[in-house]
C-alpha cells in the first residue's frame, strides 16, 4: 500500500497552491563535461521555467562556512519541474539575477527545493 508521500499528491497540490504567487525564475543545470586530458568543463544545460522565492538566509544557512551577507534562500517549487534535481553546481535565475547553488534541501513531500545560493560572479 503507498502512502501519500510515495506518490506525487503532496507535490502537485503544492504546486498547484502556491505557484501563482511565487516569483517566475529558471533553472540552469550545469554538467561537469571532462575533457581529453581530464580538464573538466561547466557544461549549461538549457533553462528549465520554474516558480521561485528569494529569502533572506536561515540560521543554518549563516552558519555554513562561506556564507556572505549576499547570500540567499531559495525556495523552488518541485511540481512541473522534469529532469535531476538541482546540485550544488547549477544556477538558478531569479528576480533578474543569477544565483549560483551552494546546496540543496527538499522536504520530505518533494514539494520543493531549499536553495542556500550565492550571486554567481561568472555573470559580472
Amino acid at each position: 500500500m503507498a502512502g501519500l508521500l510515495d506518490t506525487n499528491a503532496l507535490k502537485d497540490i503544492t504546486g498547484a497552491a502556491f505557484a501563482p504567487v511565487l516569483g517566475t525564475g529558471q533553472l540552469i543545470r550545469i554538467d561537469m563535461v571532462r575533457q581529453p586530458g581530464g580538464v573538466i568543463i561547466p557544461t549549461e544545460q538549457p533553462p528549465v521555467a520554474i516558480s521561485v522565492q528569494v529569502d533572506r538566509c536561515d540560521e543554518a544557512m549563516r552558519q555554513s562556512p562561506g556564507y556572505t551577507e549576499q547570500d540567499v534562500k531559495l525556495i523552488i517549487l518541485q511540481s512541473g519541474v522534469t529532469g535531476r534535481e538541482p546540485n550544488s553546481d547549477d544556477v538558478v535565475v531569479a528576480r533578474g539575477e543569477r544565483w549560483k547553488c551552494k546546496s540543496v534541501r527538499s522536504d520530505p513531500a518533494q514539494s520543493h527545493w531549499t536553495i542556500h545560493a550565492t550571486r554567481d560572479a561568472t555573470e559580472e
